[in-house]
């Protein structure tokens, strides 16, 4: 197969997004696909240079480091022709989503999408919380011109089917056991978080506010205060990471690590700490169970699917703090239960292959080339002219 990738997210980004399109990568180069992204960024890096076309973009105004794609349609019109995909993946629903839309109409080819970030949920923590309900109008109308939405967690097609999205599909997310392993842990680092053997809880993330990590920095005060000997880890880095400098001088800020780094501090946890209420995935929770850690995460979004109350981990209460740290001092204060617990997550987590998931989301392309009519079958609505949409489509 040939397939045309649209995505505002590859390396050297590494969140959730690109981290997930690298693997897909791998799996593509392994099945002999033939593969073209186009994306703001193209890293030099791991081959990515030669099978990327990169597109005019401008900073995000929230995140810096990311950018909005600025199509020139023409241009990428005329590499797709020398390209010529048997399909269409839409991994970003903006401008660049429209263009590849406009591209599979008139070229009859299928377009999918895959939904990555609910984005829309961040809306409420920078004041705009009232402009959410206009936010998923507009993600609906864009999904459902495709032919199927490919979407990571159950619990997320879950809440989408809901909101009235359709054609959607599960494409799970793997975990590489080889850079994910409890055999990573490092009596070193270890000993410099905690030289008196406190249990150490780990967050990996970006600090921001829709990580929901006040949950977690609340959750924290009620431990200390009912005695709680532990220490608490946070890797990552953002906005937040100042305040919490100055807020609470007993967390352990590691910043932005990736790699052996990385994997050494997952491996040297006892336990992972996830309060996020904005997930269609986590990836990061899987990852800490590949580590061998129990993992303590909000009952809401994708996190449902990757934490088995009581056998991998517990799920809290979504932004109930008193919960989260209840949940917390059980495993803090019970180490025969977090060794019990590490182990199923353990098991849990190194059983879900990158290339057996990814194969199945060849199988549903070879599945819609093979039946697609011969006009194509995206909407009539889909060419890029409709990329202004009109305010009734969305307002209603």
């Amino acid at each position: 197969m040939k397939i045309a990738y649209f995505t505002e997210s590859l390396p050297p980004l590494t969140d959730g997004v690109s981290r997930t399109l690298s693997n897909l990568r791998k799996t593509l180069t392994s099945e002999n696909h033939e593969y073209i992204f186009y994306s703001p960024f193209r890293s030099n890096q791991d081959g990515w240079n030669g099978n990327v076309f990169k597109v005019i973009s401008a900073p995000f105004p929230l995140y810096a480091q990311y950018r909005v794609s600025l199509p020139f349609f023409h241009d990428i019109r005329n590499s797709l022709r020398r390209f010529k995909p048997d399909i269409i993946h839409i991994c970003s629903p903006f401008f660049l989503g429209m263009t590849a839309y406009s591209y599979a109409r008139e070229a009859g080819i299928p377009a999918v999408n895959s939904f990555h970030t609910r984005f829309v949920s961040y809306l409420e923590y920078y004041g705009f919380g009232w402009f959410e309900k206009y936010g998923w109008r507009y993600l609906k109308w864009f999904y459902n011109r495709g032919d199927m939405v490919f979407v990571p967690s159950l619990a997320t097609i879950e809440e989408l089917r809901g909101r009235g999205f359709n054609n959607l599909r599960q494409w799970a997310r793997g975990i590489n056991i080889e850079k994910f392993s409890p055999r990573f842990a490092d009596r070193n680092l270890k000993n410099r978080w905690s030289p008196d053997s406190r249990p150490v809880a780990l967050f990996v993330g970006r600090l921001v506010l829709e990580k929901d990590i006040e949950v977690l920095l609340r959750a924290h005060e009620i431990l200390k205060n009912r005695g709680i000997d532990y220490r608490l880890v946070m890797v990552g880095d953002g906005p937040m990471r100042q305040r919490i400098e100055k807020s609470h001088s007993d967390i352990i800020l590691e910043g932005h690590l990736e790699g052996e780094a990385l994997s050494r501090a997952y491996a040297s946890a006892d336990l992972f700490v996830f309060p996020s209420t904005t997930e269609s995935y986590g990836n990061v929770v899987q990852e800490a169970g590949a580590s061998g850690l129990p993992a303590i995460g909000a009952s809401e979004g994708g996190i449902k699917d990757l934490i088995i109350d009581g056998k991998t981990g517990f799920l809290a209460g979504p932004r109930d703090a008193d919960d989260f740290a209840r949940k917390m001092e059980i495993l803090l204060t019970d180490e025969a239960l977090r060794n019990s617990l590490a182990a199923n997550a353990l098991e849990f987590a190194s059983a879900k292959s990158w290339d057996k998931i990814n194969r199945g989301l060849f199988d549903d392309y070879k599945n819609l080339i093979s039946s697609k009519p011969g006009n194509g079958s995206i909407n009539e609505r889909n060419t890029f002219g409709s990329a202004l949409l009109k305010q009734s489509d969305v307002m209603e």
